[in-house]
């Protein structure tokens, strides 16, 4: 059980680092939001390699666990899981000087498809509480570089569905 929510984190941290494209610029804010949507797609596809791309390769979790580590530990999860669903709400994100960017949300992970419409608090999975640590690099895109997480209990849940 705790190998898998070890995981979870990992996994969540992958969905948030792929920005998608647009025609005009997005501010730092909506590039994140962008990391966090697009990261569930390479998760839910287990597609090891884009979720790699959105990883700084100085990554350090709370635990130790670096870059290699991380990759490990994805791959394994990816082959033991062929359904991968994620859902998201995002609590917080602030964005220092120098690059650097600190993303609170909550996540829900789960092996069986379930509404996005529904609110984290009825979500029939895991439920992660993420804090994010993500810098922009020198090609400017934001990669994540740290990540700490705990188990989340739906009573917290104070934030804004949807």
């Amino acid at each position: 059980m705790r190998h898998f929510i070890r995981f979870y984190r990992v996994l969540f941290l992958m969905s948030i680092l792929l920005i998608g494209c647009s025609s005009e610029p997005l501010d730092s804010e909506q590039q994140l939001r962008t990391l966090i949507t697009d990261g569930e797609v390479a998760i839910e596809s287990r597609d090891l390699s884009t979720v790699l791309e959105m990883v700084d390769s100085r990554y350090l979790d709370k635990q130790q666990r670096d870059y290699h580590q991380l990759r490990a530990l994805l791959a394994g999860y990816f082959l033991r899981h062929r359904s991968i669903h994620i859902i998201s709400r995002i609590e917080r994100i602030e964005i220092e000087t120098g690059g650097v960017a600190q993303v609170t949300l909550y996540v829900g992970l789960a092996g069986s498809p379930q509404e996005n419409a529904m609110p984290l608090s009825q979500w029939r999975g895991d439920l992660i509480h993420l804090q994010l640590h993500v810098v922009l690099s020198d090609d400017e895109a934001w990669l994540v570089r740290g990540a700490d997480w705990r188990l989340a209990h739906p009573s917290e849940l104070v934030l804004p569905e949807g």
